[in-house]
């Protein structure tokens, strides 16, 4: 066979299939219940998201199973479809019911209920949350009772380097200039970055 007769033959030949991943392939498992043994045809992502809502609740995958078997279901529907079903809408649920708490305003809404003077710095460096233990610090030290939003607020470090080198959950101290009308007060802030990553903004807590 001539090395061009060869090279036919090799395009000739269809591509092997990639293997599928794990999470996709289905898994055979028999559950015993009240009404007997079911054999259940899952793929590997629904068997790991009722284990991980089993240990959530602090039972056994085997209890959940039979739970979700336990359910009411359509006519027509056979067990895996109606699991299958189950685990999704559980976990939109659960997603609804946590988006709120995970929205990054949120997130320092929790942070900024230290009792320390804070403030958040959006990615245009506009002040867009203040504690109210910072408006009780700009009386003090400023003598300014004013609105906040006249506050103008400059880190020694750009804001874009501190989002670009601190991950989520780290801190760092930098130096903090906050100016009201003609008056200035330089200090010391610790500056963190909440979740979720990519970050939306900045926390500071003024430590001096």
């Amino acid at each position: 066979m001539s090395d061009n007769e060869a090279s036919d033959w090799r395009d000739g030949l269809a591509e092997p299939e990639p293997e599928a991943p794990t999470w996709a392939v289905p898994v055979f498992r028999t559950v015993v219940t009240e009404s007997g043994r079911h054999g259940l045809r899952l793929e590997g992502a629904f068997w790991d998201a009722i284990a991980r809502m089993a240990r959530l609740e602090n039972r056994k995958t085997s209890d959940m199973v039979r739970e979700l078997l336990g359910q009411a279901r359509p006519s027509g529907v056979n067990a895996s479809s109606t699991i299958r079903s189950a685990v999704v809408k559980r976990l939109l649920d659960e997603s609804a019911r946590i988006a709120p708490l995970a929205t990054p305003l949120a997130v320092v809404k929790l942070l900024q209920m230290a009792p320390t003077p804070s403030f958040a710095l959006d990615r245009n460096k506009h002040l867009v949350r203040v504690n109210d233990e910072f408006v009780r610090y700009l009386r003090t030290v400023l003598s300014k009772s004013g609105p906040v939003e006249k506050a103008q607020l400059i880190l020694d470090r750009p804001a874009e380097a501190l989002f670009a080198e601190l991950e989520p959950g780290m801190a760092i101290e930098c130096g903090l200039s906050i100016k009201v009308d003609n008056h200035e007060r330089r200090t010391q802030a610790r500056i963190i970055i909440p979740p979720p990553a990519p970050a939306a903004v900045l926390v500071g807590f003024i430590i001096h």
